[in-house]
Order: C-alpha cells, then sequence, then structure tokens
C-alpha cells in the first residue's frame, strides 16, 4: 500500500468517527418541565405523619406550626433542668401512612442530635430505650410496616425525646443551637 492512500484511510476513518461521535457530543443539558407536587398536611393524608404521642405531657411539648405552607412539629419545652436526663415518653407518634414497608432514622448529621452527651448531644429520639439517630446504615433505623399492618412491624410508633444535659460538655445553650431535625424515611427492599 502506498503512502497516499495509507493516509487517504486514516484521514477517512478519522472523519467517520468525529461524525459518530462529535454529532450529539453535550456535557450538560438543561430544560423547563411542568411538574405537578401538593404537599399533604400531617393529619393521615402524607406517606409518613407526625403528631403528638401518647404519653403525659406530649400535648403539652409537641406542638404544630401551620404558618408555613407545612405543618411543622415543634419540641415546645423551656422548663427544662440543667443538670439532669430529661425524658418525654412516647412523645411524638409517627405513622407509615403508605403501602410499603418503610426504614425511619434520625440523621445523626445535626451538632447536638444523637446518644453521646461527651461529644455535645443533647437530643436523642428513642424506640425501646434504643436511639434512632444515625446514618441509618449502623442498625438504629427501625421499620415501620405498611398501613393498617398491627404486627411485629408496625404502622405506627411511638418514639421518646430525651433531653441529657447531664454531661459537663453540654447546658441549656446547646439545646438552643439546634433548630431542626431531619427524619428519613427510606423504602426498604421487602
Amino acid at each position: 500500500m502506498n503512502r497516499r492512500s495509507l493516509l487517504l484511510s486514516i484521514g477517512a476513518a478519522s472523519v467517520g468517527t468525529g461524525a459518530v461521535f462529535g454529532s450529539g457530543a453535550f456535557t450538560s443539558i438543561e430544560a423547563d418541565r411542568n411538574v405537578d407536587l401538593n404537599v399533604s398536611s400531617d393529619s393521615g393524608s402524607a406517606q409518613v405523619s407526625f403528631d403528638k404521642g401518647s404519653g403525659v405531657g406530649a400535648g403539652t411539648i409537641i406542638g404544630t406550626d401551620t404558618s408555613e405552607s407545612v405543618d411543622v412539629i415543634k419540641f415546645e419545652e423551656t422548663n427544662l433542668n440543667e443538670r439532669a436526663k430529661t425524658t418525654f415518653t412516647d412523645a411524638l407518634e409517627i405513622d407509615n401512612n403508605g403501602s410499603n414497608t418503610v426504614n425511619l432514622y434520625v440523621d445523626g448529621s445535626t451538632d447536638g442530635v444523637g446518644d453521646d452527651p461527651s461529644n455535645g448531644d443533647v437530643l436523642d429520639f428513642r424506640v425501646d430505650d434504643a436511639s434512632i439517630v444515625g446514618d441509618g446504615t449502623s442498625g438504629n433505623a427501625i421499620e415501620l410496616g405498611p398501613d393498617g399492618n398491627n404486627g411485629q412491624n408496625a404502622d405506627v410508633v411511638e418514639v421518646d425525646i430525651v433531653v441529657d444535659l447531664l454531661d459537663d460538655n453540654v447546658d441549656g445553650s446547646s439545646l438552643d443551637d439546634i433548630g431542626s431535625v431531619t427524619f428519613v424515611v427510606e423504602a426498604t427492599n421487602n
């Protein structure tokens, strides 16, 4: 094969390759689409709803702020003892209204939320005396069954709220620094 036909073949191959790969190449596409999203209140129509639990005094420490476009559950306790551990048993009720089993936990990345006061954690959420604060992979998630399930993995759980101000590393101002808590609900493979 002579040199000219070899160069011509290589040139034709590179043009063909460029036509195949170069014609639709892009790194980003941005497009607007209409989306219809609705927010349900926590009165039983949401996939997972939050409400006051059945514990003594739950009605006085758990409140609902409806001034936003969605209901916001608020922990409203102002008379906590310093250097004390205060537990509000069955303070918050969480209900899986969906048709699938879900895992539920509290995101532990918020400063002050967790079960280790020596690290500055003052606010904990517990079910059956076990913390449900973490990342969902360390066994801290609880399983909620589908709506209407009253068996072992019921669809409703009541959560204890624990404020632990015993450790020297924390005080009432540590609780003031917590602006919000994130509950994470993930579908299971069941």
